[in-house]
């Protein structure tokens, strides 16, 4: 009778099969870092043009002035009078991102009854919100990074855009 040779790895097979986890997991965690940050970026761009189209759209069914004010607990949308209406975190749970409002130190937009941004701000003749740039405050620094910007435009409304593409790609800023 022939014995049976024993089944299961040897100690050489392990090490082996070791190694190669190790040196995919190696190559694939910075790259699945660039994914989280723009999912977090993405996340919270969304949000906050979400917050501008909503304020945009509520001045239009309200027929009256409606502004949306950033704060460090998120957006709001109010009426002039200070009704509130909507509100958000702006974070949306992360940490890591950094906000920057153009012009700097602007911190409302205010919508007329027909969703045009009213400049100066009613009220306070601040300069409204022209644009808001989401980026991670320590980015990855791999290709897959996209930091996102959120134009006002003229008409009022929100948009969001690479401001890192080509002129001729369609996600360009204007």
């Amino acid at each position: 009778m022939l014995a049976r040779p024993a089944a299961g790895f040897t100690m050489i097979e392990m090490l082996i099969a070791v190694a190669i986890g190790a040196i995919l997991l190696a190559i694939g965690v910075p790259v699945l870092r660039g994914y989280i940050e723009n999912g977090h970026i993405r996340m919270v761009s969304e949000s906050w043009a979400s917050g501008l189209t909503m304020a945009r759209a509520e001045s239009v069914r309200l027929n009256t002035l409606v502004t949306f004010t950033t704060s460090t607990h998120g957006w709001s949308v109010q009426t002039l009078n200070g009704t509130a209406m909507h509100q958000g975190s702006g974070l949306e749970g992360t940490t890591d991102l950094t906000l920057t409002f153009t012009p700097t130190g602007s911190t409302t937009v205010t919508f007329n009854q027909y969703g045009q941004v009213m400049s100066p701000n009613p009220g306070d003749n601040s300069a409204p919100i022209t644009q808001i740039d989401v980026a991670a405050s320590h980015p990855s620094g791999l290709a897959t990074y996209t930091p996102l910007r959120i134009q006002m435009l003229s008409s009022g409304l929100a948009r969001l855009c690479n401001p890192a593409a080509a002129t001729t790609d369609p996600s360009a800023c204007l």
